[in-house]
């Protein structure tokens, strides 16, 4: 939400619950920083969760995976091939569902 102090900052961060955590070729991770005054999105990461695997790290002593990523356009962390805006989230999921669509058949 923009009232966190980190999103304030110009970076999102979650925990996923390595527990509950299963990676799969259907399964994506969307994080989606909100403008919670103009109820919008402010920047959105679609990313596989076979992806998030790999790239979030171990869990740490709580089992928790963390996902950190700067919602600066300029910036080239290792999210930033799964950042998008708020224009470009709806054709993206589109696209990915076509593409797990594709796969069924």
């Amino acid at each position: 939400m923009s009232t966190a102090a980190n999103v304030q900052r110009g970076r999102l961060v979650a925990n996923v619950r390595s527990q509950t955590f299963q990676p799969r070729s259907d399964l994506d991770m969307l994080f989606i920083a909100v403008n919670v005054e103009h109820g919008t999105i402010m920047t959105a990461w679609l990313v596989p969760s076979g992806a998030f695997d790999e790239m979030a790290g171990e869990p740490n002593s709580s089992g928790l995976r963390r996902f950190s990523a700067s919602m600066k356009s300029e910036s080239r962390d290792r999210w930033r091939p799964y950042r998008l805006s708020a224009a470009e989230l709806a054709g993206r999921i589109l696209a990915r569902l076509d593409e797990l669509a594709q796969t069924d058949t």
